[in-house]
């Protein structure tokens, strides 16, 4: 039984997309969370025509660390949606309650014992405090959620997860569950080093069993992370339900590469054509 406490909804006009001319508005949610044991905040952003046109079901694409990246997803799904270039899509952002610590625990799955280099850490870095409780999130996403989206929204059941970093490495860890919600994956550099490379063991170990598009961008440095990701993408390549694209970013760093692999991830996953 799904036991979300709708508390308030709220209506806000932030930015402006030439192309179309009109404000982008977005519902500001808030609603306890049984999982989580405290209450969570969500920003739903509808596409171009959806009161006009509720007898679609639309795609859904979930978007963590929304804090940072909300804002430029929404406004380029509108803008390819509104153009024709991909479908329609709502877009769901989902912040974290506290950035430091609570995005690592809210992410990850364990206890790291590995940085981003390889170098080996003790348990003053990463502790219950910072990091695992991605199976809590998960439960949150996939039990509480999607179903409440899905209830109060005109979906189709299409789920996209864009991950980013920690975003990428919680993506990648669940591709291989059985009852994973999403159909598309856009894993953005990755941190598939935490845990010295866990999620590679765990697609070793399981047969991904439902079909899904995953779409990987990465850059090279360090060299144990890069390892890792290539790794990975061996490993799914091997792997019959998977559709794999990525594209590897000599030149960006970790940061910046986002942008541009949320335009080449659209590109790959909806077969947009480049004009040439």
């Amino acid at each position: 039984m799904l036991r979300t406490i709708l508390l308030s909804i709220s209506i806000c006009c932030l930015v402006t997309i030439g192309s179309t001319g009109q404000d982008l508005p977005f519902e500001e949610l808030k609603f306890n969370s049984v999982y989580l044991n405290e209450e969570r905040e969500v920003w739903v952003h509808l596409p171009y025509g959806y009161l006009d046109t509720l007898k679609e079901g639309y795609n859904v694409i979930y978007v963590l660390d929304a804090e940072w990246r909300f804002d430029v997803v929404r406004n380029i799904v509108f803008d390819f949606g509104a153009n024709g270039l991909m479908p329609n899509s709502i877009v769901v952002g989902i912040p974290h309650v506290e950035m430091n610590d609570k995005r690592g625990k809210d992410l990850t799955f364990s206890h790291s014992r590995t940085e981003y280099d390889g170098e080996e850490v003790d348990s003053t870095w990463y502790n219950s405090s910072n990091s695992g409780g991605g199976s809590h999130f998960y439960n949150y996403l996939s039990k509480e959620l999607i179903p409440f989206i899905d209830q109060n929204y005109n979906t189709n059941k299409q789920d996209m997860l864009i991950g980013h970093s920690y975003g990428g490495y919680f993506a990648s860890y669940i591709v291989n569950l059985e009852n994973n919600p999403f159909e598309m994956l856009q894993v953005y550099d990755p941190s598939i080093w935490f845990g010295a490379g866990e999620v590679n063991e765990k697609i070793k170990q399981t047969n991904i069993t439902k079909q899904v598009s995953v779409f990987v961008t990465y850059q090279p440095e360090p060299k144990f992370h890069k390892e890792k990701i290539e790794e990975m993408l061996k490993l799914m390549k091997k792997e019959k339900k998977v559709e794999l694209g990525n594209r590897r970013f000599s030149k960006l760093s970790h940061n910046a590469l986002f942008l541009f692999s949320l335009m080449e991830g659209l590109k790959w996953q909806f077969e947009i054509p480049s004009d040439q």
